[in-house]
């Protein structure tokens, strides 16, 4: 396993994966846990929903602003500002809930009626409060920074091993994904205030790895295209509807991401393809562990349809790093969609839980090799002091729609009720598979060493 080898031993990506997981097992945390304490302490479902969709809109609009941070400043500097601050605010969330909500009790209501835990004391009226100001916050440095470290990491793999590195990537997120939902539940039975806490040495964790990383590509360097990666270079070029580089105000260096993405077709079609599956399948996720949890006792349980999702995942990432190098791309990707669609419309036709995690399970087995292919290509197209601004603009479109799915699924299990509301979401899904699949240029796809032919006969753009 000589990739393998030099992935590891040749470069910084240990460190950067080290980082990245303390951030991302810390961000599940958080996100496992505030929709499920919103709803213990509202007894609403749509508030659980609401306050979420409020989080991805503060993230949404600001990940413009992030992406031209990240495409301007030093990367391994804004991840250690991104690990104290979620220090600083997980502290803060901790303190919150030990103030103001106290011991739970199991009065009150839950989602129809049902009974949920409620948190007693007096003040316990101002902790839902407390905690949308302060996830609103994390949204804040979420939407200037989460995206750093994946812009980062193509400075530190060689863009030959990007695949197979971000095939490992998906198996760490799913592995994260496994053991975040239960691990969120059961880190709430010890107490609401150890999920935030725990978020909190993750953070300390992430500084300490990102701090070690010392080979990665930095503004001083030259790029591949020869081009001098000045800080000034990219705040004072931004890319015309033509794709010619020219000066243009600052303000549209935030927007360049996002005009790369939606003027090419072939980005375009594929960006649209993959909002209505993040919106929709993220959405039908959180509504099945509100769904779960709304009995008052099933912490743990709530985490179990994501814990599937994880599973598949891992299985599917498993065999990914292999299959990028040996099957077609267009055939993954193509796989992936049609599994998605399939996978969650079982998902919503079947009554018992059981019967949804398998569904759920197998939706995702192709998703990693999908990922792993379309990521890998995607970099291979964006220079290395752009990849924070189309970040940015695939973050907003692709979290807009998971937005505007939470939000209006929360209203619909609300009011028609989880199962058809699911039936929805998965009929989205439908519709994102037969539209990314009528793409020839998408299915053609072939492995890696082709993309060059690939992208020359199709006319797709680079920037």
């Amino acid at each position: 396993m000589a990739s393998d080898t030099e992935l590891w031993r040749g470069t910084d990506y240990g460190w950067w994966l080290a980082a990245d997981t303390s951030g991302a097992v810390g961000a599940s945390l958080i996100a496992f846990t505030v929709p499920l304490m919103m709803l213990a302490t509202t007894g609403s479902s749509a508030a659980a929903t609401t306050t979420e969709s409020i989080c991805v809109v503060v993230q949404t609009v600001l990940g413009l602003a992030g992406g031209v941070i990240q495409d301007r400043y030093d990367r391994r500097t804004l991840m250690l500002i991104w690990g104290a601050s979620g220090v600083v605010l997980s502290a803060v969330a901790a303190a919150a809930v030990m103030l103001f909500g106290n011991a739970p009790k199991t009065s009150g209501h839950g989602v129809n009626g049902a009974n949920a835990p409620a948190f007693g004391g007096p003040y316990a009226h101002v902790l839902p409060i407390a905690l949308l100001c302060i996830v609103v916050l994390f949204s804040v440095r979420d939407g200037l920074l989460e995206n750093t470290s994946n812009a980062m990491l193509r400075g530190v793999v060689p863009d030959e091993q990007l695949p197979h590195a971000m095939a490992l990537n998906d198996a760490r997120d799913s592995t994260v994904t496994l053991a975040g939902g239960p691990l969120g539940g059961l880190l709430m039975t010890v107490g609401h205030a150890v999920p935030f806490l725990t978020s909190a040495v993750l953070s300390v964790l992430g500084m300490v790895s990102a701090w070690r990383i010392r080979r990665y590509w930095k503004r001083a360097t030259v790029d591949d295209s020869g081009h001098s990666g000045n800080a000034d270079d990219a705040a004072d070029d931004a890319i015309d509807v033509s794709g010619a580089i020219t000066a243009a105000p600052r303000w549209r260096d935030a927007l360049d991401g996002m005009i790369w993405l939606l003027h090419d077709r072939f980005q375009r079609h594929l960006i649209i393809a993959a909002t209505m599956v993040t919106g929709a399948s993220n959405a039908f996720l959180l509504l099945t562990a509100l769904d779960i949890s709304q009995g008052g006792s099933q912490l743990i349980s709530a985490g179990f349809i994501n814990a599937a999702s994880a599973v598949g995942m891992l299985l599917g990432a498993l065999m990914a790093s292999q299959l990028v190098n040996r099957v077609p791309g267009g055939v993954l990707v193509g796989v992936m969609f049609a599994l998605l669609a399939a996978g969650f419309t079982g998902a919503a036709l079947v009554p018992s839980m059981v019967g949804k995690a398998i569904f759920v399970a197998c939706s995702v087995l192709a998703l990693p090799a999908g990922n792993a292919v379309l990521g890998g290509l995607s970099n291979t197209l964006v220079g290395k002091d752009k990849l924070g601004r189309v970040g940015a603009g695939s973050m907003v479109l692709q979290y807009g729609a998971y937005g505007v799915a939470v939000a209006l699924a929360g209203w619909g299990m609300q009011t028609i009720g989880y199962g058809p509301t699911c039936l929805i979401l998965a009929t989205v899904l439908v519709a994102a598979a037969a539209y990314a699949l009528t793409m020839r240029s998408l299915i053609t796809l072939p492995t890696p060493d082709r993309w060059a032919e690939h992208i020359q006969r199709w006319s797709i753009a680079q920037f």
